[in-house]
């Protein structure tokens, strides 16, 4: 697995394809600390939610850094069909967590935050990055190539989620009625709000994780039993 990883950074990497959403997150964030001071667990929000905008770009550049012939001579040379996909979950998911840290350590080398953060605000926000890159990579699974098989819907259909994600900024939580619906969308808005109100914060980040595992466990399902 370690080699089959070590492949897929290289493959990536070759391809440039990471170019555009990291320096585009890169300029996010240093416009973002540009003018100091900043409140350190609201700018936690605000680029936590770029990183889970731009996971997808991430996610969706990533599956397709290998062009389909090259993916299928790959995909042979391993054992198990699985073991391809996941390797490129697990590159994804680091990649996020390099992100996480540099958006966290970032603004508290450049001094940008209004008082100087807790090692607790520190935690916290490093948390929420990661997991927010890890719901935007999750989404983005269902429309690679290798579950929509059209190119537009890689990129239409997680911009419309993400887009809607946000939209529902305003609704409330708890939930009633139609909003119900709210539940099939990334719990971003609920996880923002169960900090802001001092509840459950492992609750918040649980209901994030288990989001995300099962839209990952449900793409594992589906390409393993494609004929890809």
């Amino acid at each position: 697995m370690i080699a089959l990883i070590r492949y897929q950074f290289i493959t990536y990497l070759k391809s440039y394809r990471y170019i555009p959403p990291l320096a585009l997150y890169l300029i996010s964030l240093i416009v973002t600390y540009t003018y100091a001071p900043n409140p350190i667990i609201d700018s936690f929000y605000n680029t936590a939610i770029y990183l889970f905008l731009l996971s997808a770009w991430f996610t969706i550049s990533f599956f397709h850094a290998e062009d389909e012939k090259q993916e299928r001579i790959t995909r042979i040379h391993v054992t198990k069909k699985r073991t391809y996909f996941i390797s490129k979950i697990v590159c994804v998911i680091i990649i996020g967590t390099i992100l996480s840290g540099v958006s966290v350590l970032y603004p508290t080398v450049v001094g940008g935050f209004e008082t100087k953060p807790t090692i607790h605000q520190l935690l916290l926000g490093y948390v929420l990055h990661w997991l927010f890159s890890v719901m935007g990579m999750s989404i983005s699974l269902l429309f690679t190539r290798n579950i929509t098989d059209s190119g537009n819907a890689s990129w239409f259909g997680p911009a419309l989620i993400l887009v809607l994600t946000l939209a529902v900024a305003g609704v409330s939580y708890p939930y009633e009625g139609i909003q119900m619906l709210i539940y099939v969308l990334p719990p971003v808005t609920a996880i923002i709000h169960f900090i802001n109100e001092g509840m459950n914060q492992f609750i918040a980040f649980g209901w994030g994780i288990g989001y995300s595992f099962l839209l990952v466990l449900l793409y594992i399902m589906i390409v393993q039993r494609k004929d890809l």
